[in-house]
């Protein structure tokens, strides 16, 4: 289905029917699901242009860029260590429930080990693709299935279940933008800063890009950046979940038998460790709750951003913790599979002999 007016239609729709039933996170889960589900059921592919996600992904960047302060910068590099013992706690329990899901259905080791540990959907299938004996189709059914799992129910928990520490952006972001000098400034910032990231290779960078070029440039000259109006970044997150609704092949999941109790099961296994981490880091930073979750929690960065967004929490605290985790699993976890995959094929030369 190419026709872009039927697609938004569709995305609107189902977005307007979560907000009824007032299902967190409405206008990115909506398009998500109704997308998905459209598909499985007509067997149509649905085409959703990576330029208008990327458009909205700038917006999106900017908004959750322009809490940034010097304090913020100067608790985030203060808690570096704890960011990376949250890294290693949340990469550890990705390999055992990988480990679990290939003693359970004899898939690859190195294919569970991709598919489980919470990297980005995105980045998981490129290293995938980069790595021997992998299934990328396996891959991609459980990152899929990882993802929506984390984006349905940690939203959830984090609207319904934790306290809010602060006003949501729906009482926020209802005030019109002041300067138009200043909202053009900040908007060519933000662009800069997608196109930067994407020329130097930064993990979604038309998300980091703008959310580092929008921090730096109020570090810097110290301007106070507009908020963004309620509406536009409802567009936004239509924009995105459409497009991860586009990405997502339901009818693939049938073709491996036993795969989807796995992962349910290893991605509440993570979510609990989430919670206990985000107590930890809570206790020890004295951050809410509800940031501190979200900061460790096995979402990507745009589904935790928009979510943080929505409630209220410390966006740069959470943004500091995913990039770390991210950057750690694309930097280094390739290294660590590939080494736990050929101490398992000695190991099992040995047992043979």
């Amino acid at each position: 289905m190419r026709n872009l007016g039927k697609t938004l239609c569709l995305a609107v729709l189902t977005g307007l029917l979560f907000d009824f039933l007032q299902v967190p996170l409405p206008w990115t889960l909506g398009p998500i699901a109704g997308v998905a589900l459209y598909a499985l059921k007509t067997g149509k592919q649905i085409y959703w242009p990576s330029r208008v996600r990327n458009a909205a992904l700038i917006l999106l960047g900017y908004a959750m860029g322009r809490p940034f302060t010097m304090e913020t910068g100067q608790a985030i590099m203060s808690q570096l260590p704890i960011m990376l013992g949250a890294t290693l706690v949340t990469v550890l329990t990705g390999l055992i429930v990988g480990w679990i899901t290939y003693k359970k259905t004899g898939i690859s080791l190195m294919t569970c080990l991709l598919g489980c540990v919470p990297g980005g959907l995105s980045q998981m299938i490129i290293l995938a693709d980069e790595m021997e004996d992998t299934d990328q189709t396996a891959v991609t059914i459980m990152q899929t299935l990882r993802m929506l799992s984390v984006v349905f129910v940690v939203p959830f928990l984090t609207m319904h279940l934790l306290p809010s520490p602060a006003a949501p952006v729906q009482a926020a972001a209802a005030a019109v933008p002041d300067g138009t000098g200043s909202m053009l400034a900040f908007a060519a910032v933000a662009v800069l800063g997608a196109v930067l990231g994407k020329a130097i290779k930064l993990p979604t960078a038309y998300l980091l890009g703008p959310i580092l070029s929008t921090g730096l440039y109020i570090l810097f000259t110290g301007a106070v950046a507009p908020l963004v109006p309620l509406h536009y970044i409802n567009a936004a997150q239509v924009c995105v979940g459409t497009y991860i609704g586009t990405s997502i092949n339901l009818a693939k999941i049938k073709e491996y038998h036993g795969l989807g109790s796995c992962l349910t099961g290893g991605v509440g296994f993570v979510l609990f460790v989430s919670l206990g981490m985000g107590y930890i880091v809570a206790e020890i930073t004295g951050a809410a709750f509800v940031t501190a979750f979200l900061s460790t929690a096995p979402g990507g960065l745009a589904e935790m951003g928009i979510t943080a967004l929505i409630v209220g929490a410390d966006i740069s605290t959470m943004t500091a913790y995913q990039l770390v985790r991210l950057l750690f699993i694309m930097l280094l976890f390739p290294a660590i599979a590939k080494f736990l995959v050929a101490r398992h094929k000695q190991q099992a030369k040995a047992a043979c002999h």
